[in-house]
C-alpha cells in the first residue's frame, strides 16, 4: 500500500453518491429559520420586560407585577390595604409611605415564626400595624418593623416611577426572625 491517492485500493474510494452534497438552499433556510426564531426570543423577553410601561394601571402583568397608579400611593403615616379583586387575600398587601419618605409593600399575613400559622396583619392607630395571633397580639410599625414581635413583617419589593407603582408579588422578602445571644455561663 501506498501513501499516493493512486495506489489505494478501489474498495476504500468513496461512491459517487458521498460527492453529492446537501443542496445549499437548504442549508441557508436552516440558518434563517433559527435566526428568525432567535429574534423572536428576543422580542417575547423585550416585551414581557417593558410590559410594566406599557399597561394601564391597575394590572396584573406576568411574572407576577402588579401595576399601579401612583394615585393609588397613601399620604405618609396611612397606610392602604391592596386585597382582592386586584390581587388574591393571600398575596394582599398594605402600601405604605413611613416618614423615611420611602414606600414599602408589607404583606397583610404573618406568622411569628416563618412557615408558621399566619394571622392577619390590620391598622391599630397612629403609626401602627397590629397582628392579633393565637398566641399573642405583635405590634408593628407603617415600616414593617417589628416593636413587641420576634420579627418584622414580610414585604414584596417596590418601584416607583412618575405615574405608577410596580410592586413585584414573586419576591417576598422574608423578615429574619430575632433570636437572642446566647447567655454567658
Amino acid at each position: 500500500m501506498g501513501t499516493r491517492y493512486e495506489d489505494q485500493p478501489a474498495d476504500h474510494w468513496a461512491g459517487p453518491e458521498s460527492l453529492d452534497p446537501t443542496p445549499v438552499w437548504k442549508q441557508y433556510l436552516l440558518v434563517a429559520l433559527l435566526l428568525f426564531g432567535g429574534l423572536i426570543a428576543v422580542l417575547v423577553v423585550s416585551l414581557l420586560a417593558i410590559l410594566p410601561q406599557i399597561v394601564t394601571p391597575p394590572a396584573l402583568v406576568p411574572g407576577d407585577r402588579l401595576i399601579l397608579p401612583i394615585s393609588e400611593l397613601p399620604p405618609a403615616g396611612a397606610p392602604k390595604k391592596i386585597a382582592p379583586p386586584l390581587v388574591d387575600d393571600a398575596r394582599a398587601f398594605w402600601l405604605s409611605q413611613p416618614p423615611r419618605a420611602q414606600v414599602v409593600a408589607l404583606r397583610a399575613r404573618w406568622a411569628p415564626r416563618v412557615g408558621g400559622t399566619e394571622c392577619g396583619v390590620e391598622v391599630a392607630g397612629p403609626n401602627e400595624l397590629v397582628a392579633k395571633c393565637a398566641d399573642g397580639t405583635y405590634r408593628f410599625d407603617f415600616a414593617g418593623d417589628a416593636t413587641s414581635a420576634p420579627r418584622a413583617l414580610d414585604r414584596y419589593l417596590v418601584s416607583v416611577s412618575d405615574d405608577r407603582l410596580i410592586v413585584n408579588l414573586s419576591r417576598l422578602i422574608r423578615a429574619d426572625e430575632k433570636v437572642p445571644a446566647p447567655s454567658q455561663p
